[in-house]
């Protein structure tokens, strides 16, 4: 899609990090309305008030993407006022970094529900708008942990995000042909505040601020991010890695694998050693339904 003048985006996740910086990129590309959604309302009015800014339109439409009768509300509200979304962009994300034995089953429901099902019911309800139209841009956002998992106490983030990945991989065989395209991002470290909104289970205050220090040593900026998605749209990019230890490590992965899977393995066995610490008193044992 190289000329994206007068398109109509549709962005989830849109009021902050790399959602608010998305919306903004699409903006400075030309595109006429973006419709943002978020739970944050706050930050969906912030993120307006800079589009509108920038001389485009939008409209904010608040809503839980893991509620799928809200987003297919949300939806026809978005055809109702405009017609079409020509760009769907799913970026809402959330984590509980968290021991495995400290992850009971509705935890697994809440970080799935947001990551994955969030990306699911939003293409549900657009995506036979598009096969209509016969065209089309559906962005997934993923992450890097959605090619591999990369440290201990994140399981049900990777999860969903492997889920992420495999679902646009799905999508982009079944569509191709059929005039939409799909792009699958993964980012590695993004100076977003997806830890400091985020649920920590069986972990202290001090592994957040860990972890927080961990992620920003080497975060790149959502505006990186955001350039990268409106330029794969712009080239009808498939998969792509953003920020530099993202692709240094795909790279490492993909070439190197046993030494990947050497230098994982002490990573891995220092990040638990480090982290015990910070662990509070809780269940012992695999976690039970509740």
């Amino acid at each position: 899609m190289k000329d994206l003048k007068d398109k109509v985006i549709f962005l989830t996740g849109a009021g902050s990090g790399i959602g608010r910086a998305t919306a903004i990129e699409f903006a400075r590309a030309g595109t006429s309305s973006l419709i943002l959604n978020d739970i944050n309302m706050n930050g969906l009015k912030e993120t307006a008030s800079i589009i509108e800014g920038l001389g485009r339109k939008s409209f904010v439409l608040p809503a839980d993407v893991s509620d799928y009768n809200a987003v297919r509300e949300m939806v026809r509200t978005a055809f109702d006022s405009l017609g079409r979304i020509d760009i769907l962009v799913n970026v809402a994300g959330t984590a509980m970094p968290a021991p495995l034995e400290e992850m009971g089953i509705e935890d697994w429901r809440k970080v799935i529900g947001v990551n994955l099902y969030g990306a699911l019911n939003t293409v549900q309800c657009v995506y036979s708008h598009m096969l209509e139209r016969g065209s089309g841009h559906i962005v997934n956002i993923a992450s890097i942990g959605g090619l591999f998992a990369l440290h201990p106490y994140n399981a049900a983030y990777y999860v969903s995000k492997f889920g992420v990945v495999g679902f646009s991989e799905a999508l982009m065989l079944e569509s191709s042909m059929r005039g939409i395209h799909v792009t699958c991002v993964c980012p590695g470290g993004v100076k977003t505040s997806i830890y400091d909104t985020s649920t920590f289970k069986g972990l202290s205050e001090g592994a957040r601020q860990q972890m927080k220090k961990l992620l920003l040593a080497s975060a790149e900026e959502p505006e990186d991010t955001a350039r990268a998605i409106v330029d794969a749209v712009k080239k009808n990019k498939f998969l792509i890695t953003t920020t530099k230890t993202a692709k240094l490590a795909y790279f490492l992965r993909r070439h190197f694998s046993f030494l990947w899977f050497f230098l994982m393995k002490k990573l891995a066995d220092w990040f638990v050693k480090n982290f015990d610490k910070y662990k509070t008193q809780g269940r012992s044992g695999l976690p039970k339904e509740r």
